[in-house]
C-alpha cells in the first residue's frame, strides 16, 4: 500500500473511527447468543437505522469519500505536477507534505454550504443519541466472552460441539483474538467491505470529471458577478486548476473538471482572470496596501492561494509570448496578494526569473518581468529582496554568453534592467555587490599566481567580462549619474568603485599580448565609463598608449589579407585567422583612438588639462612620427586629435586666467568650468563625433548579421 494522503487522514481522523465503532458494534450484537435474541434483535434494528443513514446524503460520508478520492490524486498522485509550489516552507516546518497549503486545498475542495453543515451536526447528534444502547451492549458481550472462555476450560467436549453446530455464536472469540493485530488492517478491511460500492463509484466519479461548458462558465461568472457567490468562485477555480495543469504528465486527469478544447481553455482562463480579482477585491479588499478578510477568512485564504498557485503554474506552461506578457502583468496586478502569502512569492520570484533569462524571451518579456519583479521586491520582506537581486544577477551572468552583434543589445537590456532592480535597497545592494566583486577578485588573485592556462580561461570570457561591465554600471549608474536623486545609495556604493577599477586594470593587464587587444579594449572602456560617471580619476590613457607601443606597431610589419573587416565589440581575443593581419590591426586602431578621445573629452573641462595632458600629447607624437607612414589613415586622424587637445588646452588656460582662488581651494578648483559641459569643448565635439560614427557603423553590422 502506498503513503496515505492527506485527504484519507482528515477522513479517518474526523468520521472513519465513529463509522467503524458503529458497525463493530451492530457486527458483535448480531453475535449475541440465542437467549439474548431479544436485545440482539433490538440493537440490530438499531444498527440498521444507523446503516441507513450511511447512504443518507445529509450526512456527508459520500461526498467526504469523493472528495478525498480527488484530494488524492490532485495532491499525492498529483505530486510531480503541484511539487513546483508545493515545496518544503522553510516558515511551515520544512516538509512539503505537512504544509499548510494542502490543509488549504482541502478546505477548497470541502463543501461550504451551511445546510450541509446543519445535517451533518444532527447525524452526529442521531449517532451520539444511540450510545448508550451501544455501551449496554459491550457490557452484555464482555460477560459473554467470560463465559464462552469459562466453559472452553470446563466442558470442552460442549465446546466443540458449539464449534460444530453453532460457529456463529463462537465468532466473538475469533474477533477477540483478531483484535490483537494491527489495528489500521482491521479498519481498512472492515470499511473496504462495507464500502466497495460507494468507493468504486466515487473513484470513477474523480476518474472521468466533470467536463467544463461555455453555459457552466457563464453561470459562474454571473452568480460571482451579481451575487458574489463563494460556491461559484470555488468552482471556478477549481476548473481554473484543471486548465493550468492541462500540459503537465496526467493531463488534468487528476482534477474535478476537465477541460476540452482550445476555445473552453482559452475562455476558463479568461473568465478566471476577468472575475476571481473582482471577487477577492469584494471578499477580501485590500485597504491601504494590506489584504482585509471581511467574511470567511480560511476559505478565502485557500481560494487566494489556488489562483495564485495555478496563475504562476499557468505562466510556467506558457511558450506564447503574447500570452507570458498577459499573464506576468496579471501576476503584476496581484502584487498584495502574493505578498501575504511568502512561498507563493517566492515561485512567482523564481517564475519571473525564469522568464527574464528564457532564450526565446524577446525584450517585452523581459520588460515586464522586471517591473513586476521590482513590484514584488518593492512589498516583499528583506529574504525575498535578497533572493531577487541574488536571481536577477545570477540569471545575467548565466545568460551573458556573447555570440553575435544581436546578442549584444539583449545582454545589455538584461543589464539595465539589473541596474534598475539593484537601486531598491541601498543595503541589500552594497551587500550583493561587495560579495560579488570581492569574487572576481579573487579569482584574478588566483590566476595571477597560478598564471596556468585553465586559470586564465576562468577570467577571460565573456561571464567574467559582463560581470565586471554590470557593476560598472551599477557604481556609474548610482554614484554618478543619479547621485543627486539618491545621495544615500551614492554614499554606500561609492567605496566599492576604487577596488572595481582595480580589478578592471589588473584584467586588462593580466596577457598584454597582441592576440588579446579586444579584451584590453573592452577594459579600457569600463574604466571610461567608470571614471566619467563617478568624476572620480581612472589612468585610461597610460593603458591605450601601452596599445600602440607594442611590437605589432614598432618592429613588425602586418600581414596583407583579404579578410572583412574584424568588429572588436563581439570578440575577447583576435581569431587565429586574424593575428598580425593589417584588417585586425584596423580595427584595434580605430577602437584606441577613440578611447584616447573619449578619455581626453572627459578631463577637458578640469583646470589641470594642460599639464595632465603634456605627457600623453609627447608620446602620441612621437608614435606618429615613427609609425605615421605605415598607418597613413590613422596618422591623419591623430593629427586631428592633436589639434584638438591645443585647442582645448587654450580654452582652459583662458579660463584659469579669470580665477581669484588658489591651487590649494580644492572646492573652487572642483567646481572649474562646472557650467561647460565636456561636449562643448573642441576635443569634446570631435570625441562625440567618433562615437556618432561608431555607433552607425554597429547598426550596419547588426544590419548586415540579421540579414544573413
Amino acid at each position: 500500500m502506498g503513503k496515505a494522503t492527506k485527504a484519507t487522514k482528515k477522513f479517518n481522523r474526523k468520521y472513519l473511527k465513529d463509522e467503524l465503532e458503529r458497525r463493530r458494534n451492530n457486527k458483535k450484537a448480531q453475535q449475541l447468543h440465542k437467549k439474548r435474541e431479544l436485545k440482539k434483535s433490538k440493537r440490530g434494528a438499531a444498527g440498521d437505522d444507523g446503516a441507513d443513514s450511511d447512504q443518507d446524503p445529509a450526512t456527508g460520508i459520500d461526498e467526504v469519500d469523493d472528495l478525498a478520492e480527488f484530494a488524492a490524486s490532485t495532491i499525492g498522485k498529483g505530486a510531480e505536477d503541484l511539487s513546483k509550489y508545493m515545496e518544503a516552507d522553510p516558515e511551515n516546518g520544512g516538509d512539503a507534505g505537512d504544509s499548510t497549503d494542502s490543509e488549504d486545498m482541502a478546505t477548497l475542495l470541502q463543501e461550504d454550504d451551511s445546510d450541509d453543515e446543519e445535517s451533518n451536526g444532527s447525524g452526529s447528534s442521531a449517532e451520539s443519541s444511540s450510545g448508550s444502547d451501544d455501551e449496554m451492549g459491550e457490557d452484555e458481550e464482555e460477560a459473554f466472552k467470560k463465559q464462552l472462555e469459562a466453559m472452553k476450560e470446563t466442558d470442552p467436549a460442549f465446546f466443540e460441539y458449539m464449534e460444530k453446530n453453532d460457529p456463529a455464536a463462537l465468532k466473538i472469540l475469533k474477533a477477540t483474538d483478531e483484535a490483537g493485530g494491527s489495528e489500521a488492517d482491521e479498519a481498512s478491511d472492515q470499511a473496504s467491505g462495507a464500502d466497495s460500492d460507494a468507493e468504486m463509484a466515487a473513484e470513477s466519479k474523480s476518474a472521468k470529471g466533470t467536463t467544463v461548458t461555455v453555459k457552466m462558465l457563464n453561470q459562474w461568472e454571473h452568480e460571482i458577478k451579481h451575487d458574489h457567490s463563494i460556491r461559484a468562485l470555488k468552482k471556478l477555480l477549481l476548473a481554473f486548476y484543471a486548465a493550468a495543469h492541462m500540459d503537465s504528465e496526467n493531463e488534468g486527469s487528476d482534477t474535478v473538471y476537465r477541460i476540452q478544447g482550445m476555445n473552453i481553455f482559452n475562455k476558463t482562463v479568461s473568465t478566471a482572470i476577468r472575475a476571481a480579482p473582482q471577487a477577492f477585491a469584494h471578499h477580501a479588499p485590500v485597504v491601504d496596501g494590506r489584504v482585509q478578510k471581511k467574511e470567511r477568512a480560511r476559505v478565502m485564504t485557500a481560494l487566494i492561494r489556488s489562483y495564485l498557485a495555478s496563475l504562476v503554474e499557468l505562466l510556467r506552461q506558457m511558450s506564447d509570448t503574447t500570452m507570458i506578457q498577459y499573464l506576468i502583468k496579471e501576476c503584476e496586478r496581484m502584487v498584495v496578494y502574493f505578498g501575504s502569502h511568502a512561498r507563493h512569492t517566492r515561485e512567482l520570484v523564481r517564475e519571473l526569473l525564469r522568464q527574464f533569462g528564457s532564450e526565446s524571451a524577446d525584450d517585452g518579456v523581459r520588460i515586464s518581468a522586471l517591473l513586476t519583479l521590482r513590484q514584488v521586491a518593492a512589498r516583499a520582506p528583506a529574504e525575498t529582496v535578497d533572493m531577487a537581486l541574488k536571481g536577477m544577477y545570477l540569471t545575467y551572468v548565466r545568460h551573458s554568453g556573447v555570440k553575435n552583434m544581436a546578442s549584444l543589445a539583449t545582454i545589455q537590456l538584461m543589464r539595465n534592467c539589473g541596474v534598475e532592480l539593484y537601486g531598491l535597497d541601498g543595503a541589500a545592494s552594497y551587500q550583493h555587490a561587495f560579495v560579488y566583486v570581492r569574487q572576481l577578485a579573487i579569482h584574478l588573485r588566483n590566476t595571477m599566481q597560478l598564471r596556468s592556462r585553465e586559470s586564465f580561461r576562468a577570467i577571460y570570457n565573456w561571464q567574467f567580462l559582463n560581470s565586471l561591465a554590470f557593476w560598472t554600471e551599477v557604481l556609474a549608474t548610482y554614484c554618478g549619474d543619479l547621485a543627486d536623486e539618491q545621495p544615500q545609495l551614492c554614499a554606500t556604493l561609492e567605496s566599492l568603485v576604487y577596488p572595481l577599477a582595480q580589478i578592471i586594470m589588473g584584467v586588462a593587464r593580466l596577457v598584454p599580448t597582441a592576440r588579446y587587444f579586444p579584451l584590453r579594449i573592452h577594459c579600457l572602456n569600463l574604466l571610461l565609463r567608470l571614471s566619467a560617471a563617478t568624476g572620480i580619476y581612472v589612468p585610461v590613457l597610460p593603458l591605450a598608449i601601452e596599445i600602440l607601443e607594442s611590437p605589432e606597431f614598432l618592429a613588425r610589419r602586418p600581414v596583407k589579407s583579404t579578410l572583412k573587416a574584424l568588429s572588436l565589440d563581439s570578440h575577447l581575443k583576435a581569431p587565429k585567422e586574424y593575428e598580425h593581419t593589417r584588417v585586425y590591426l584596423e580595427s584595434v586602431l580605430e577602437s584606441v583612438f577613440a578611447i584616447l578621445a573619449d578619455a581626453v573629452a572627459a578631463q577637458s573641462v578640469r583646470i589641470a588639462f594642460p599639464e595632465w595632458i603634456v605627457p600623453a600629447a609627447l608620446q602620441l607624437r612621437r608614435w606618429r612620427k615613427r609609425v605615421g607612414k605605415s598607418w597613413t589613415r590613422f596618422s591623419k586622424q591623430l593629427q586631428g586629435l592633436l589639434e584638438k587637445i591645443d585647442q582645448s588646452t587654450r580654452l582652459v588656460q583662458q579660463n584659469r586666467a579669470n580665477v581669484d582662488f588658489s591651487p590649494g581651494n580644492l572646492a573652487a578648483a572642483n567646481q572649474f568650468m562646472s557650467s561647460t559641459q565636456p561636449e562643448a569643448t573642441p576635443a569634446g565635439a570631435y570625441a562625440a563625433s567618433l562615437r556618432k560614427v561608431r555607433a552607425q557603423q554597429r547598426a550596419l553590422l547588426l544590419e548586415a548579421e540579421m540579414a544573413d
